[in-house]
Order: structure tokens, then sequence, then C-alpha cells
């Protein structure tokens, strides 16, 4: 962030509740200034750098009371599963939903951070679109985005992601290149039934949810799909894989998936995503399992 709040973003790190405080004595405007770099502001940089922290909810108490934004650190929360300061951003009046065309719900559930999916549901998040009925295994919502004839209503939705459209691209504080990576992989996504079907299908594999897959498969979900809207691009069983869910990536290899398949950001197989989220024995599984 910019060099003015340094000395609030070390109170933070060293989780110095007087000295983060005594910060905001002496510059009130800390709390709702935006940086020009890093971090928008120094609520969503204590959401997620402070996530272990023991004074992190007194802390982010002190930011909202004197006057920080509260709609954007809840979708940060989503991120890093921090519920406790999500909690309390719902009880200031953060809306539930969000803002923006990217809800609290969504990143969640993208970051597959159960804590806070399940605070967001108990507090009534609107489920959607098809990828968030997935994602929660959904099977009742999932049916209700297609018409008799097999069509995707428009409520299924259309492919987003955590960094947003290219209009949200062009204002973040990601530099030049970056901002140009990611407009060009947004621009190179399809929201035909196809993409939008091979999106909410990973969704359900980050979650689990076999039911899930099974019925976007009937609905002609593509099994080894990579499709738009992730960063790290891979197959479903990549998710699975990273995200330890053994019985998924099983049923999936069982219905043809490919655990040989490289995702196209870093070139892994699933078995090398099992490993880099910390699954060996499910790295091992997947080292051994066979193609169809």
């Amino acid at each position: 962030m910019d060099a003015k709040f340094h000395p609030a973003i070390a109170a933070i790190k060293s989780d110095d509740i007087e000295g983060f405080r005594q910060c905001l004595r002496d510059d009130p405007a800390l709390a709702t200034t935006r940086s020009h770099t890093s971090h928008p502001t120094l609520l969503q940089c204590l959401v997620l750098s402070g996530t272990n922290l023991v004074n992190k909810v007194e802390m982010a108490r002190l930011l909202i009371g004197a006057g920080a934004n509260v709609n954007e650190p809840l979708v940060a929360c989503g991120s890093c599963d921090n519920v406790e300061v999500a909690e309390l951003l719902l009880e200031s009046g953060a809306a539930v939903d969000g803002t923006t065309g990217w809800s609290p719900l969504e990143e969640a559930l993208y970051w597959n951070n159960q804590g806070v999916v399940d605070l967001l549901v108990r507090r009534g998040a609107a489920i959607r679109n098809l990828r968030c009925a997935a994602g929660l295994g959904r099977t009742d919502l999932i049916e209700g985005c297609f018409s008799k004839d097999g069509t995707l209503k428009p409520e299924a939705g259309k492919i987003n992601w955590p960094w947003g459209d290219l209009e949200s691209i062009a204002k973040s504080n990601f530099n030049a290149a970056g901002k140009e990576s990611l407009a060009s992989r947004f621009a190179s996504w399809k929201n035909d039934r196809q993409s939008v079907l091979n999106n909410a299908f990973v969704y359900a594999c980050i979650g689990g949810h076999i039911p899930a897959a099974r019925l976007l498969l009937s609905k002609g979900a593509e099994i080894d799909a990579i499709p738009g809207g992730f960063d790290y691009a891979g197959t479903g069983l990549h998710f699975a894989a990273y995200f330890g869910r053994r019985a998924m990536a099983e049923w999936l290899i069982g219905q043809g998936g490919d655990p040989y398949i490289k995702d196209t950001k870093v070139a892994g197989t699933a078995a090398e995503w099992a490993e880099a989220g910390r699954h060996p024995e499910l790295s091992a599984y997947l080292k051994g399992a066979r193609r169809g």
C-alpha cells in the first residue's frame, strides 16, 4: 500500500492494537483513504493480512467506527475465510450480496472457504446463478436454471471471477502487465451454454458435490474441460485434487476423467495439484490412476 499506510500495516502485522489505535488517532483518514498500490483500503489489508490476529476484530471495529467502507472487505473475507471479521462487517451494515457483479458468496465458493460460505448462507445470501447453485450442491436450483428444452435460463448467469470485468480490471491496483494479462483472459471467454455449464461443473467439483456434478454432466458439461473463470485454470479433477476431495476425484476417474491433463497456467497434472494442496495420499492415487 502507499507509504502513509505503512505504520498502520506494521501495527497490524505485529498485532499491536494500541499502536494501531494511535495510527488512527494521528490520521483518521487512514480508514477511508484508498491506496494506489496493493490492497485498496486498510480494512481490506487487515482482512487479508490479519486472519490469525488476536486483535483483528477490534482493529476492524476501529476502522468501521472511523468510516471505513464495509462492502469490499466483506468480499475479501470470502477469499481467506475470515469468519469473525465477516460477522462484524455484516452486523455493521455490509451488503450480504455485495454491491458489484461478484458477490461475497461467489468469492467464498471460488476459494472453497466453507466458514464464510456457511455464514453467508445463514444470513440469506442470494444463490443467484448456476455456479453458486453448483458450488453449494443445490441440485434443485441447478434444475431451475434450465428450460424444458435444455437451454439455459437468464438466471444461470455468465462466467465471472474475483478480478471483475474489463472496467474493474482497468481500475484495479495491478500494474500494467497484470492488467493486460487479466483483461486478455477475461476477453477470451465465451459465455455460451457449454462454457457456462463447464464453469459450473468445476464449482461442483470444488465443493465435492457429486450429485450436482452428475446432474451437470447429464446436462452436457464436459468432464475434462478447462473452462474460463479461473486464474489457475484446470479441470474439475484438478480442483477436486487441490482441495482434497478424494471421493469426488475417485468418482471423476470412474466417469472417465483424465488425470494426466495439464492445467493452462503452470502445466500441472491433477496429482501435482493434490501435492500442492498438501494431500499426498490423493496425489499418489492420482499418479496411479488410468485414463478413462
